[in-house]
């Protein structure tokens, strides 16, 4: 072996003459791998080809846990050279104190990424993928960096020239113009990991500050008139509350992860006492919740969920709502393919492995013109049988169904510089004419859901008014998340991604109070004069075709001008 230690400012050869380890050339790669590596992960984050694509994705993981913890592993064995052998390389306290600031950094970015991963039970084999790929990542940085070992092989094989330590060094007999080997090299690899560093720290700082900057709820009237008997609040994530912790016992264990105190449900009750304060609250929605599973139990992977009513006749409760659907629609798959893959309006849908129940019912096929169109028919049907159920069960409530506000905005993409930088992502990912084509998706699914209530005797009411410009990335401040940015890996529509803050769940509880107090007697869907329809047709049809009026909260806020509080 070498000893190190013998390295010295002195020589048989004459004095070397001090030189700083650090020169300008090296400070200049340095920046130029930062500012490359940070635009390449800021263009992929914007879905801009050649870099768009989960495959894309993948490979910018992969590259960016490399990276991470290979510096990760040269700088922490530099660390010990640089304490053991103080006369090794030429580095003054400016450098050293770079060195260790970069360290922490990288390791700090290391730690949060292995507790994103790790603190999630959804993580499955990914994690431990990500912990052998970061461990022999460092690994293989402290050994590349580590000169001992590479200069005795590189001796035994007769010729110490060719050791290619990556730590900076200097020849023991070197003369002035001796050899650092693979120092710039040092300070490539360097900073490529720190410009992919603070590229994800930028985009992550901008979800949080998205995430935390919403606007103020809708107002709400001072009480919900009209309503006598108890409350029942039934559904999906939606009036789950999904995202807003803390969760009511037990339910974070099956994933129905039901909001204590902030979902629409709550601020319902809170008015509806107002008015009777003995007034009976039955709260069984559940995130995830599939039509089905309104009537019947949902198996999970912490337990049996049961059904969400009793099957029981219940005369005494005196209203009931729901959202219901959009998990048999697949929406966080959609969402998923969208931001991920390339022309998601015609990727062949459902994905592979999905087991829901109504996507096992239609034959798969293009997301806009096949898949999505017999999708929604199908869970029309299935809302029918619900709705009938409903009605039969709670003969004297007030049922309201709640649509499901757009996911995307209809504004155009932002334009250079991409601020705010999440959000440039995720509209720019998507082009106008996907955004369009999940809009129009989901005005088919928010008509066929309207169609099925009147006919079942049952009331529908829609966000369209008071959600316009609040869609996620909405130009007039989120009601719907758009990432948050803590995500349950590797699904990023989970977590109350893509779900109401609590300023949107504020603003359901409002839509349905302003409703409620605007219509004191369910409204007649049908356009006087004209015959009422019984049934909906297996194709698919607008309401105005089955002479409906449009759905309210379609085109204004249910009693706007005559409620002060439901002002739009």
């Amino acid at each position: 072996m070498v000893d190190i230690s013998s390295a010295s400012p002195e020589t048989r050869s004459g004095p070397i003459i001090q030189q700083r380890e650090w020169s300008p050339w090296h400070l200049i790669w340095l920046a130029l791998a930062a500012v490359t590596m940070f635009c390449v992960v800021f263009w992929a984050a914007l879905g801009r080809p050649p870099l768009s694509g989960a495959k894309i994705i993948a490979v910018l993981g992969f590259t960016f846990v490399v990276l991470v913890n290979l510096s990760i592993g040269a700088l922490a064995t530099g660390a010990v050279i640089e304490h053991r052998q103080p006369n090794w390389s030429r580095f003054g306290a400016v450098d050293h104190v770079f060195m260790y600031v970069a360290l922490a950094g990288l390791a700090a970015t290391d730690a949060g990424s292995a507790w994103w991963l790790f603190s999630s039970d959804s993580g499955g084999q990914a994690r431990w993928i990500f912990l052998l790929i970061a461990l022999g990542a460092m690994a293989g940085g402290a050994l590349w960096a580590w000169p001992a070992l590479p200069l005795a092989l590189a001796r035994a094989a007769g010729d110490r020239k060719t050791a290619w330590a990556l730590w900076p060094q200097h020849e023991p007999d070197a003369r002035p113009a001796g050899t650092w080997r693979f120092f710039a090299l040092l300070t490539v690899l360097l900073g490529a990991a720190l410009g992919v560093v603070v590229a994800v720290a930028y985009l992550g700082i901008s979800a949080w500050r998205e995430s935390q900057d919403v606007p103020a709820g809708h107002p709400m009237p001072a009480a919900i008139a009209g309503i006598h008997g108890g409350y029942v609040a039934l559904g999906d994530s939606y009036s789950a509350g999904e995202g807003l912790p803390p969760f009511a016992p037990g339910t974070a264990q099956t994933n129905c992860d039901r909001s204590e105190s902030s979902a629409y449900p709550d601020l319902l009750i809170t008015l509806l006492r107002r008015q009777d304060h003995r007034a009976p609250f039955s709260y069984t929605a559940c995130s995830g919740a599939l039509v089905r599973q309104i009537l019947g139990p949902a198996n999970r992977s912490g337990g049996v969920v049961p059904p969400q009513i009793s099957g029981l006749i219940q005369p005494s409760v005196g209203l009931v709502t729901l959202t219901i659907g959009g998990n048999n629609a697949l929406f966080s798959k959609v969402v998923l393919t969208c931001l991920t893959d390339g022309n998601c309006l015609h990727q062949t849908f459902p994905p592979p492995g999905v087991t829901e129940a109504t996507a096992r019912h239609v034959p798969p096929g293009d997301l806009l013109n096949r898949w999505g169109p017999a999708t929604i028919e199908e869970i029309g049907n299935e809302e029918a049988a619900l709705f009938r159920t409903l009605r039969h069960d709670f003969p004297n409530a007030r049922i309201v169904v709640i649509g499901y506000p757009y996911l995307f905005p209809a504004r155009p993409a932002p334009g250079f510089p991409f601020t705010p930088p999440m959000c440039a992502s995720i509209l720019n990912r998507l082009s106008a004419g996907e955004r369009a084509g999940i809009r129009t998706l989901q005005d088919e699914f928010n008509d066929r859901s309207y169609e099925e209530a009147a006919v079942s005797g049952v009331e529908f009411v829609s966000p369209g008014a008071i959600w316009d410009g609040h869609e996620p990335c909405g130009a007039d401040g989120q009601y719907t998340n758009s990432v948050k940015p803590y995500l349950n890996f590797p699904n990023p529509v989970n977590g109350g991604s893509f779900h109401p803050n609590g300023a949107g769940q504020q603003t359901l509880a409002a839509l349905t109070a302003c409703y409620l107090d605007a219509n004191r007697q369910p409204p007649d869907p049908f356009v006087p004069g004209q015959p009422p329809a019984h049934t909906i047709p297996d194709r698919m049809v607008t309401p105005a075709q089955l002479h409906m009026v449009p759905a309210p909260g379609l085109s204004s806020v249910p009693g706007s001008g005559e409620i002060p509080f439901c002002r739009g």
